[in-house]
């Protein structure tokens, strides 16, 4: 079982949960405060029955969840009393090449605090179910990653470009994107 880190333990070598399915839990190393750890330990309850990795730095929990199980788990961060994510703070995407992570930022004003959740898609198939009927915020957030990433979105109901005109080709925010070289003249 997972204990709260003594006061002679540093905050980076504090105690961070996993989640694994039936609720067991290993020590790792995660780098969460009082507050971050309070929160993981709300996740993990709430989440017990979920094989999900829960670590983090400094007060935000960061859970990794599998892109089918995204739409479940966004609506039960928000509905659940004990976390409350009532606000989608931020929506953003990182390319690794072979796969884009797409990382939501989630606060919850009743509470004061806020959690990371982090999935991945394939960089050949980047598809994702929205989570507009969670936070309605989402759209603006999903059509910049949409035009940045090339994520599509699926049942998301404003796909038109938020950042590039109509008809642009590429997608600027990946790595393999071509950057016209600097000329000095």
């Amino acid at each position: 079982m997972t204990e709260k880190p003594t006061e002679n333990q540093e905050l980076g070598t504090a105690t961070t949960t996993q989640v694994s399915q039936g609720g067991g839990s290993e020590a790792t190393d995660p780098e969460l405060n009082e507050k971050g750890y309070a929160l993981a330990v709300a996740i993990k309850k709430v989440f017990q029955s979920y094989a999900l990795t829960v670590d983090g730095r400094d007060d935000m929990p960061c859970v990794n969840v599998g892109k089918q199980d995204l739409l479940e788990i966004a609506q039960i961060c928000k509905t659940d009393v004990s976390l409350s994510m009532d606000m989608l703070h931020c929506l953003f995407a990182v390319d690794y090449e072979e796969s884009i992570e797409i990382n939501y930022i989630l606060f919850s004003i009743s509470h004061d605090r806020k959690m990371l959740i982090k999935t991945r898609v394939s960089a050949e198939d980047p598809q994702l179910d929205t989570v507009e009927n969670v936070w309605s915020s989402a759209n603006w957030f999903e059509r910049e990653t949409r035009d940045l990433f090339g994520v599509e979105f699926i049942g998301s109901v404003d796909t038109s470009p938020l950042l590039l005109y109509e008809g642009f080709e590429g997608n600027p925010g990946l790595r393999s994107f071509p950057l016209h070289d600097y000329e000095e003249w």
